[in-house]
């Protein structure tokens, strides 16, 4: 009778995780035999190290290892990219103990739940606690109303808040099919009864009025924007219409009924902005600081943040699309880098922003370290055991028209003035309030133009305002 092969393993990490991992191995699964650890730790009295990360293809070599398991559950992606990219030619399995809440705390380690690597492994960071029970407490008895509510982050805002036990939320987004999206998932983990949905345009004052004062929404977070950078470079005078007076509407409604907490979901594209779009959302930040000035009662805040994990259009989903269909995967250059954060953080932190952040400031949310998209490609193509170049070509096809090379989150300036808020990942800056009727007279010259379709004009003014933005184009 042929006995079955055996399976020689390595194990990433000699952690907690690591040894019960390798205690479940040894007594549940016969046919395979742990080699021993890789961490970068020199030594170790309890466990054998093999060798440190950058040895791993040596070590693989050497010991004709099988399968490799990572099995650090609260680390950041800086890890599992690390053991992607060493591994990168090769097309050894590779496995991880999933990042979850159970895994941390039960410390139950099971090889039969590992997975392939997925890109909140390589791009996301460890949990932080959050004070769920005193967040739920301050949203018991509030109505909340998120404008672009089924977007990416504007739907796991609704879910979060659902979850919190908020006594009401109110969808209010221009797309029916992000809508019945959104009701479904709703409807599925039984959230629908608390939470109204909306179809209507941010630029329709009179419907947005009326909601305001049938449903008396105590906080509004206004999401509820166009987006794509490149997109909004050839739709000038509808990013001037949509984002600019979308904003003024709803900023200028807020005042009128008097909903006492306004949070701006802005974006990192407003710093040296390049594209039409971070120029769009730079001007709806000084419209609301400019519109704050004289308010005694209202909270307004300002949330800045970077790309998202998986959001609608974003790089991820493409290069998930493109490595499927085993097309080229595309990059704009070697050398692009941008901040990435998963949805349920961002959103989460928008949530708590909103609830104990400083009162009328902008918060920026810490964002983590630059990664490249590069290097983002290749570990996509390398978590599914492909090997770039071989399994999935890469073509760099150049920046697009707005795209910066480097992403910012704040200004030179505003790096001197950082605040500490208290919430874990979250900056403030300034305070809101800037009193420049300029502003005003911009934007309606801009609205004006966008109206008349004056593309000519309204680049005209953009130059002269943004500097950056004309050496963009």
């Amino acid at each position: 009778m042929m006995r079955d092969k055996i399976k020689k393993v390595i194990i990433v990490g000699c952690g907690a995780a690591g040894r019960l991992l390798l205690h479940d191995i040894v007594q549940n699964h016969k046919t395979i035999s742990c080699l021993g650890y890789v961490d970068d730790l020199k030594k170790s009295n309890s466990v054998r190290i093999l060798g440190p990360i950058r040895n791993l293809v040596e070590l693989v070599e050497n010991y004709r290892v099988d399968e490799i398991l990572i099995a650090v559950p609260s680390s950041n992606g800086k890890l599992v990219r690390r053991v992607l990219l060493q591994l990168i030619s090769t097309r050894i399995p590779i496995k991880i103990v999933p990042r979850t809440q159970m895994v941390i705390k039960t410390g139950l380690v099971r090889y039969a739940d590992l997975r392939e690597a997925e890109a909140q492994d390589f791009l996301g960071r460890p949990f932080i606690k959050h004070n769920i029970e005193k967040l739920s407490a301050w949203y018991k008895d509030k109505v909340v109303l998120i404008t672009g509510g089924a977007g990416s982050i504007g739907s796991e805002i609704v879910r979060q808040l659902m979850e919190l036990g908020t006594k009401k939320v109110i969808v209010y987004d221009f797309s029916e099919y992000l809508m019945f999206n959104l009701d479904q998932m709703l409807k599925d983990v039984g959230m629908r009864d608390k939470c109204e949905l909306i179809i209507g345009n941010i630029l329709n004052a009179n419907k947005v009025s009326q909601i305001f004062k049938k449903d008396k929404p105590n906080i509004v977070i206004h999401a509820a924007a166009y987006k794509h950078v490149y997109l909004m470079e050839d739709n000038l005078d509808e990013a001037i219409i949509n984002n600019i007076q979308g904003t003024k509407t709803i900023t200028d409604l807020v005042i009128q009924n008097q909903i006492s907490n306004f949070v701006f979901i802005s974006t990192d594209k407003v710093v040296n902005a390049s594209s039409i779009m971070g120029a769009t959302k730079n001007l709806c930040e000084l419209y609301i600081r400019h519109s704050y000035h004289g308010q005694k009662k209202l909270i307004f805040n300002i949330v800045r943040f970077g790309n998202v994990i998986n959001s609608n259009g974003s790089v991820l989903p493409l290069f998930e699309k493109q490595i499927k269909e085993r097309s080229e995967i595309t990059v704009t250059d070697r050398k692009v880098k941008r901040f990435f954060m998963s949805t349920r953080e961002a959103s989460q932190l928008v949530i708590e922003s909103t609830a104990w952040g400083i009162k009328n400031s902008i918060h920026v949310l810490d964002m983590g370290e630059l990664l490249s998209i590069y290097e983002i490609a290749l570990c996509t193509i390398r978590s599914r055991n492909l090997i770039p170049e071989v399994d999935v070509k890469i073509k760099f096809i150049g920046l697009r028209k707005g795209e910066k090379m480097i992403e910012e989150l704040y200004t030179n300036r505003e790096r001197g003035n950082l605040i500490d808020t208290k919430i874990p990942r979250v900056f403030g800056l300034e305070k809101l309030v800037l009193h420049n009727n300029k502003i005003i007279a911009l934007e309606e010259e801009l609205i004006n133009l966008a109206r008349k379709c004056n593309i000519k004009g309204i680049k005209r003014i953009l130059n002269e305002e943004f500097p950056t933005l004309s050496k963009a184009h």
